[in-house]
């Protein structure tokens, strides 16, 4: 039994919390099972004197540990560190009447990683005093190389690599090419060999990831050829090829650990499932879906994205969110183990060193995401960019965990316990940004290359114009003004202002500089 009591000065009741798999809850016939609070949700139930707080597991408990001081207490964390966070200072705590079961709607939940992420209620690559306290997780995304270095096998097997322009080589890059002959049965062998080996070495992994190498270079053998589905787009070029890969190894590693589930990526020319109706997909395959290279500035259940309209289909480098729904659906009805990659970081705005302004679509999509039976979600995230789009990971952090959570209550509750007496010329500057994305009403993508071929930091100079920069300006001096001596909420205020100053910095040189090139033509993928 683990209890922490309160009031323990004379005339003062005793309050306990029962926290874990205590005799209380035991005997409160709490439920405990997965059916009711997935992988790691919670119970919060009242009684008299006390309260009950009952994880699913470990993590589960310290979820509902942090639940209540966000319900009870107030608190927050905005970001890492000192400056995120919001401890109100009382004399007294109504702590209230409780009688919650929570279920998170997503089972793997990933935005940032340490504890502030676990703050937020994630659990992946999250931590509790430098200890990993998550999923046990290994590798990221791009995996071919590291199951397969080349520096280990080429000189022996150079046939174990991709054949491209008649050829089997090297490049010098550690990130992308140097893909594999996904069909070449050493190569389905070896990798499933190291594979098992690496889950045998670490046995409390419950994912473990397995996908191509980051960009082209695929193989051209006649073998590999023979696999893939003829006429079909650029978002399906090698989907059959890898779809019959992924198989075989989640086959071969199933045998030795059934209850892995291995994460293969839907991505760029693999982002479609195969047509091919006689495919299934292996009980042990998680696919993480990228939203990359469709639009981020209309949600994804409407029809925002309109061909002529929003934006030009014969010069735009990404498709429609409309395609991008499909594929959502077409992954779900093939398995339903779907888990979403976002890009509400990094990408053209952070390199054109810009904000990115998505509030009005993520604020709308990851409660679709749950609705279409997501299991899981992710997102970018660059934490040297806090200042430029932290409100971005923050929101997406709070849906992730709780859908439900009404977005103009969230913005609300942010902005009056984020700035306090600033709460409305911050809120005023910030939507500012929002709004004229939404009025601009043109389809953006993720990469460095936007709406109608123009690069990022050119568009953005349409949308953030002199005269919304000014009102930003103006809202954000009243809102500095306004917070003086508040340290905390002071230092919040200085980020925006960081933001904004590079912001006007990076958009006139931009509007300095003749219009950008057209992208390279590798339109004619699409």
């Amino acid at each position: 039994m683990n209890e922490s009591r309160k009031g323990d000065q004379p005339g003062e009741a005793c309050y306990t919390f029962y926290t874990g798999a205590t005799r209380r809850a035991a005997a409160a016939r709490v439920p405990s099972g997965e059916r009711t609070l997935g992988r790691d949700g919670f119970v919060l139930r009242s009684l008299p004197g006390g309260l009950i707080i009952r994880g699913r597991n470990d993590l589960g408990t310290v979820f509902g540990v942090y639940e209540l001081l966000e319900r009870a207490f107030d608190v927050r964390w905005f970001m890492p560190g000192e400056a995120g966070e919001h401890v109100p200072r009382r004399s007294r705590v109504r702590i209230g009447q409780h009688r919650l079961v929570f279920k998170p709607a997503f089972r793997v939940r990933w935005v940032g990683k340490g504890e502030w992420s676990l703050r937020q209620r994630m659990n992946a690559y999250v931590t509790a005093d430098g200890r990993s306290v998550g999923i046990p997780w290994k590798w990221h995304f791009h995996t071919f190389r590291i199951l397969m270095p080349p520096e280990r096998y080429f000189a022996d097997h150079p046939d174990y690599y991709a054949l491209v322009n008649g050829k089997r080589e090297l490049t010098a890059s550690q990130t992308h090419g140097n893909q594999l002959c996904t069909s070449h049965p050493g190569v389905i062998r070896e990798l499933s060999r190291n594979l098992i080996a690496a889950l045998d070495a670490e046995p409390e992994t419950e994912i473990v990831t397995l996908s191509p190498n980051d960009g082209g270079g695929f193989c051209e053998c006649a073998r590999c050829r023979a696999l893939d589905e003829p006429g079909r787009d650029w978002f399906a070029r090698y989907s059959r090829r890898l779809a019959i890969f992924n198989n075989e190894v989640a086959t071969r590693v199933a045998r030795r650990h059934p209850n892995v589930l291995i994460k293969v990526g839907a991505y760029a020319m693999y982002a479609r499932p195969p047509a091919d109706p006689a495919w299934r997909p292996a009980p042990n395959l998680f696919f993480q879906l990228c939203h990359l290279y469709f639009c981020h500035n209309h949600a994804l259940a409407g029809d925002g994205c309109r061909a002529g309209v929003t934006y030009d289909p014969d010069r735009a480098r990404f498709l429609p969110n409309q395609t991008f729904r499909e594929l959502v659906r077409q992954w779900r009805k093939r398995s339903p183990h779907l888990f979403i990659y976002e890009y509400y970081a990094i990408g053209g705005m952070a390199r054109a060193g810009l904000p990115w302004p998505l509030l009005h679509t993520l604020l709308a999509d990851i409660p679709w995401y749950r609705d279409e039976g997501v299991e899981g979600f992710y997102t970018q995230l660059d934490d040297t960019l806090w200042h430029r789009l932290g409100l971005n990971y923050y929101l997406a952090a709070k849906l992730c965990w709780n859908p439900d959570l009404d977005p103009q209550a969230l913005l609300d509750d942010t902005f009056r316990k984020g700035y306090g007496r600033a709460a409305a010329p911050m809120r005023a500057c910030i939507l500012a940004m929002e709004r004229a994305m939404e009025q601009w009403n043109r389809c953006v993508s993720y990469g460095l290359f936007g709406e109608s071929g123009e690069a990022f930091g050119y568009f953005l100079t349409q949308v953030l114009t002199p005269a919304v920069l000014a009102r930003m300006e103006r809202h954000l001096a009243r809102a500095e003004h306004l917070v003086a001596g508040d340290a905390a909420r002071a230092a919040r205020v200085a980020l925006t202002r960081r933001m904004l100053d590079e912001t006007r910095r990076n958009l006139a040189a931009r509007r300095a500089a003749p219009p950008p090139p057209p992208p390279p033509p590798e339109v004619e993928h699409f």
